[in-house]
């Protein structure tokens, strides 16, 4: 059997750094857990509505850093975006209401939410970005097979501004699931370039996301390696 392993979370200490920060006494850790996994669900879920307004992706979905300064009574969430200037105005404009949990009332009654955006200078060459494309491409009933071509298409051209090496980047892609409608399902999968998922000290970012689409759930990965 093919053991699978989480590139990111195989790299946590080596190049890679968690997406949550904080500390907790035993007696508060399941309720500041609780109230930051809601957290991030409620970010996650209101930056999919303003992106659903978007012709192209503007924020990092899957990206959220939630951190507790501990010489500061805040909760910091970071955003990374590609015009943080749309997404301010955006923010402003869009109505929502949001009802919190008790853990995450009790928490927020005692520090103070900050948001803190951060502009993403190259975002063809961010996974999440590229796979968050994917997805709405995928949706709007185009081919799979265009729709890979086209991100491969994508990232050659930000790999070209970014100036990254020729000869250490790649990529991977894959789509599983009921493709162009098939009905028995099936997993595809398109690689260019070096992507070393046992090499350590290689610089390798990874995304998942789904495409709700009219014959189902599709499944989506992407390995983007670049140095």
């Amino acid at each position: 059997m093919g053991q699978k392993v989480h590139p990111l979370g195989f790299r946590l200490g080596i190049t890679e750094e968690h997406k949550t920060k904080w500390y907790a006494n035993f007696s508060d850790y399941a309720n500041q857990l609780k109230s930051t996994d809601e957290l991030r669900n409620i970010w996650t879920d209101l930056l999919k509505e303003l992106s659903k307004k978007q012709l192209d992706e503007i924020t990092d979905r899957t990206n959220i850093i939630v951190s507790y300064p501990p010489t500061r009574d805040q909760v910091q969430i970071t955003v990374f975006c590609v015009n943080p200037e749309l997404l301010i105005s955006d923010l402003k404009t869009i109505p929502y209401q949001i009802r919190l949990s008790k853990a995450l009332g009790k928490e927020l009654s005692r520090r103070n939410l900050v948001i803190v955006l951060r502009k993403v200078k190259t975002p063809l060459i961010e996974p999440n970005f590229l796979l968050q494309s994917v997805a709405k491409k995928l949706e709007k009933r185009m081919p799979f097979r265009r729709a890979i071509r086209s991100t491969l298409t994508d990232f050659k051209k930000g790999a070209k501004q970014a100036k990254l090496d020729p000869r250490q980047k790649g990529i991977k892609i894959q789509v599983a699931g009921r493709l162009n409608g098939a009905e028995i399902a099936r997993t595809e999968w398109v690689r260019e370039g070096k992507v070393p998922l046992h090499t350590l000290q290689a610089k390798l970012e990874y995304s998942t996301a789904r495409a709700e689409t009219i014959y189902g759930t599709l499944g989506l990965k992407i390995w983007i390696c670049k140095g």
